[in-house]
Formats: C-alpha cells, sequence, structure tokens
C-alpha cells in the first residue's frame, strides 16, 4: 500500500466515524402537567382550554392525576382522556397550534388503551400540515405505547396538532400524554461530506503530482 493510499483509507475511517445520527431536539413538548388544581387520584374537565390546547368540540379535556381510571401517567403526574364526562356526546377534540422553521421533524406522542374493548378506545389524530389523518387504538393490557411518525417542513409554517377520541361516547376512552414534536438535524456525516470529499479530492491530485514528478 502507497502512501498515498493509506491518507485515502485514513479519509475514509474519518466519514466512517462522524456518521453517526445527531440527537433530536424539542421544539414543543406538552407533558399535561400543568396546574388543574388537582390532588394525587382526583380528576376535572376542563374547557375550554388547557396548557395551550383549545378545546374544538365535545365536553372538555378530562385531565387526571395520579392513578385513575386504572392507569396512572406515562410520564409525571398527569394524563388525559378525551371521551370525557359530561353531555350526551363524550368524544371531545383538541387543537395547538405551533411554529416551526423548515426541516425535519419527529411527531411523537404516549397512548393507552384505558379499557379492553378497541372499540371504545381510539384516538384520532393529525397534523395540518404535515401528516394526514390518521388514528390508534388498543387495550389496556398492551400498555403504554410511543406512536412517532417523521415529517418534512419545506417551508416555515404554523403546524396544528389535532387529537380527538373516536369509538363509543361512553366517558371510556384512550389515554393521552406527551406529546412532543422534535427537530431531527442532518447527521455530522452529511454536513462534513463536502469538506470530507474535497479533501479525498486533494489527495488524488497530490498523488497524481507526485507521480509525474517521480
Amino acid at each position: 500500500m502507497t502512501k498515498g493510499s493509506k491518507l485515502v483509507v485514513a479519509a475514509a475511517g474519518f466519514l466512517a466515524w462522524t456518521f453517526t445520527a445527531a440527537p433530536a431536539s424539542a421544539a414543543f413538548f406538552s407533558g399535561f402537567e400543568a396546574d388543574a388544581g388537582l390532588s394525587a387520584g382526583q380528576w376535572t374537565v376542563i374547557n375550554p382550554s388547557f396548557e395551550g390546547w383549545d378545546v374544538v368540540d365535545g365536553p372538555g379535556i378530562e385531565v387526571q392525576n395520579g392513578f385513575v381510571g386504572g392507569a396512572s401517567a406515562y410520564e409525571g403526574n398527569q394524563k388525559i382522556e378525551l371521551d370525557s364526562h359530561g353531555g350526551q356526546n363524550t368524544n371531545s377534540s383538541i387543537t395547538q397550534t405551533v411554529a416551526l422553521t423548515a426541516g425535519t421533524y419527529e411527531f411523537s406522542f404516549a397512548y393507552l388503551g384505558r379499557t379492553g374493548d378497541e372499540g371504545t378506545n381510539g384516538i384520532g389524530y393529525s397534523l395540518a400540515p404535515g401528516l394526514n389523518v390518521t388514528g390508534i387504538t388498543g387495550v389496556k393490557a398492551d400498555g403504554w405505547q410511543v406512536i412517532s411518525h417523521l415529517f418534512s417542513l419545506d417551508v416555515d409554517s404554523d403546524v396544528a396538532i389535532n387529537f380527538w377520541a373516536e369509538g363509543s361516547d361512553d366517558t371510556l376512552g384512550g389515554y393521552l400524554d406527551n406529546v412532543r414534536i422534535s427537530a431531527v438535524p442532518l447527521p455530522p456525516a452529511l454536513l462534513l461530506f463536502g469538506s470530507a470529499l474535497a479533501a479525498l479530492g486533494w489527495l488524488r491530485r497530490h498523488k497524481n503530482r507526485a507521480s509525474s514528478k517521480s
């Protein structure tokens, strides 16, 4: 192996070492931990807004503190339910708008089915723009699940996060916690890729000049 080829291998090794995923940074987070005046084991229905979430339809946001409805929060002390007590149509929907810059993001939240009946535990959700309408359902035995999606914005945008209860209007719905949008930066290697290619080109030219002089 020549000296020039050793340098090329070293540069390639540097590329491989730098090609690691960069950590995501939170652009938005809602853990439903705002003060609702609740002690452990208590719950209440809040309308028209809570922790930046506006109620669009239904009785409101049912905030639960501690072990309520057979489950504790995914993280912290409080979780919410959108098939809320109050009124005949108990399924509620909420929205919150977040200003984001152009880039790639991960949208995620924690979900738990309250009962053993998938037909009443459903939660629908969407991002506008960014994610078409979709939904999740399950049963209590599944435990808490973290649902996540990647989406990209070509330009700076106001993004509306929407959640709503699906299934039977029976005050027994899915639980929601830890709604997050995290920026997903480019891996460091992509940022350095152009520089690395330039370095490899310089090594190649340097080797060719050395060969022509010999």
